[in-house]
């Protein structure tokens, strides 16, 4: 989730504490917050003990600051609640609330609380709000008639003293699970979250476990790289020997790692790697600060082959040539590894956690290759220079990539399969889903002849070959379907004319209803549900909507008046495709 930048109160955190002094409660207050500040701005680094932890139970990290995920960094912690939704959320300082979101996927229900020292502290996943807030939620989302809302109240509206009860923990939005979500971002805006191992100290006093090294060929632009699988010893990690000797003058390394907590069995990222080539550093990442826009090039820090082919997250540790993050420092060579005098030389690899426990792997390696030159981009097809527009034109396909969007160059391939009969084009085999893509490029596709009746149910459809399948909004362009994708893989046209379905999963028709709660499950086979509305005796009724279990519900309120009711929910998929449930019922 990537939020507006202009929802953040301070750009200056000095300055902006000055400016929105005046809008917390009493004179005392202010004075408190401004000792607070004060104190924070002379202490160098993080401002300790400035945040509580915004659950009453002991902090438990179900994951940490900057694991990998599908296309970003994770941008904070997850705090673990048991299993179970409904613990107390309180306000980690004194604050204003700045932005109330309610979606049913991403987030679900999350609270943006900016403080007067400039940060900001971001809960996620709630189940609910306070009652104050979710009233004034409610109250937003019946004169928008939207259960989605995006709310930037003003400074005034809800200030919170430090502990102070502002949520209740859930499992809303795309969680897999309950916990809390919960970030620091800074001060220079909100779109930069913050490590929160800078600001809480939790027991771990277990370094970083080191499974696997991989070495790449970056010479020949060889993809596959060799493993080698590590062994623990006093001084650190080895390989099978500590010396290996390659064939190339230019190689990369990777590595298969992941850290450890106290009291529990998790996994975690690495907060910090460094590469030393003859005890000088070469390549260095630490995950103090994220940037939301670069959140993507997760894509280049891995190897994305490996992650599509295996699924195994391993880390690179050489920048490649399209990746403009800001995560690297003390480049040299932007990591790369370069052996040209046909001696050993000494490579180390130290993994740290955010609590300074550490792991090295040492290896000595040299070169056999006398020629330095660079061996050419190997491959049939057309080369696609990652710094430059690219395009591709066939009988029944266009495709137009933008600069910047690779990651290095590429041999493009290009396939088409025709014969499948349900299918309104052909498969276009668009080079391989093992290629990672930054941003969006536009796909044409010509499909056989469809009737004008039916064009507005056109849509193209993406397939990675592994039986996931999405689709993407489109357009007409004369004959052209087209629509933009993020990704590589295969592609072709179907028609949607099948509208969602709608079931009522705990009211029977006609019948009396005791409860307050009308449940429904809406599903969409193919272009996916993009809107819904409920009308409860011909009154827009508000309608939630839970994206991940396909549920749909509505409360009744106490105005509910003893008698019979008529509840219409109407759903629409994204070719405008429509449903309506019609539920009569005693109350």
């Amino acid at each position: 989730m990537t939020p507006k930048k202009e929802a953040c109160l301070y750009d200056q955190p000095f300055m902006s504490t000055i400016k929105r002094l005046h809008q917390f409660k009493s004179v005392t207050c202010n004075l408190i917050l401004l000792l607070q500040f004060i104190t924070f701005a002379n202490v160098y680094g993080q401002p300790a003990g400035y945040f509580r932890n915004p659950l009453d139970i002991p902090i438990a990290l179900s994951a940490n600051f900057a694991e990998i995920r599908t296309n970003h960094f994770h941008s904070g912690f997850d705090l673990r609640t048991n299993g179970e939704t409904g613990y107390k959320v309180y306000a980690a300082a004194d604050g204003v609330v700045s932005r109330i979101k309610v979606s049913s996927g991403g987030f679900g229900n999350v609270l943006y609380i900016s403080h007067p020292n400039g940060y900001m502290t971001v809960y996620a996943h709630l189940d609910r709000f306070n009652d104050a807030i979710a009233s004034y939620v409610k109250q937003q989302q019946y004169a928008k008639q939207s259960f989605e809302v995006e709310l930037f109240p003003d400074a005034s509206k809800f200030s919170f003293k430090k502990g102070e009860l502002i949520a209740y923990s859930g499992n809303s939005g795309s969680s897999g699970g309950p916990h809390l979500h919960f970030e620091i971002r800074d001060a220079s805006g909100e779109t930069y979250p913050l490590n929160p191992a800078s600001f809480y100290s939790l027991k771990d006093t277990i370094a970083p476990k080191l499974t696997a090294a991989y070495l790449y060929d970056l010479q020949s632009n060889n993809a596959d790289p060799v493993k080698y699988s590590l062994q623990k010893n006093k001084t650190g990690y080895r390989m099978n020997g500590d010396s290996i000797t390659v064939s190339q003058q230019v190689i990369g390394i990777a590595l298969e790692a992941a850290d450890y907590m106290n009291n529990t069995s998790n996994d975690y990222g690495i907060y910090e790697y460094r590469l030393q080539l003859d005890d000088k550093l070469i390549y260095s990442v630490k995950f103090e600060r994220l940037d939301f826009a670069n959140g993507r090039y997760v894509n280049a820090f891995i190897d994305y082959k490996m992650l599509k082919v295996s699924g195994e997250k391993i880390q690179k540790l050489f920048r490649l040539p399209g990746d403009r993050n800001n995560i690297y420092h003390g480049l040299v060579n932007d990591g790369k590894i370069i052996l040209t005098d046909g001696v050993f030389h000494k490579i180390e690899v130290i993994a740290t956690d955010a609590y300074q426990n550490s792991s090295r792997l040492t290896f000595f390696a040299k070169s056999t290759l006398k020629s330095n030159a660079s061996t050419p981009i190997a491959g049939k097809g057309t080369i696609f220079r990652y710094q430059e527009p690219n395009s591709f034109t066939s009988d029944s396909i266009q495709l137009n990539l933008p600069a910047n969007i690779l990651y290095e160059d590429i041999v493009f391939n290009y396939a088409a399969k025709t014969g499948d009969t349900k299918r309104h084009s052909a498969t276009h085999q668009v080079h391989n889903i093992s290629t990672p893509v930054h941003d969006n490029y536009t796909i044409s596709i010509l499909p056989r002849f469809i009737p004008p009746a039916l064009q507005s149910k056109a849509l193209i459809v993406y397939d990675d070959g592994t039986g996931i399948k999405s689709t993407k909004t489109s357009r007409w362009e004369g004959k052209w379907l087209t629509a933009r994708a993020r990704e590589f893989g295969y592609f072709y046209v179907l028609l949607d004319t099948v509208a969602p379905k709608i079931t009522c999963d705990n009211v029977k028709q006609n019948q009396l209803f005791t409860a307050n709660t009308i449940r429904f499950s809406i599903t969409d086979k193919l272009s996916g549900i993009v809107s819904y509305k409920g009308l409860l005796d011909g009154r827009w009724i508000l309608m939630e909507y839970d994206a991940k279990n396909d549920r749909l519900q509505c409360t009744l309120d106490k105005q509910t008046a003893a008698g019979e009711h008529t509840l219409k929910v109407i759903v629409t998929d994204d070719v405008k495709n429509e449903s309506t449930y019609t539920l009569k019922f005693k109350k």
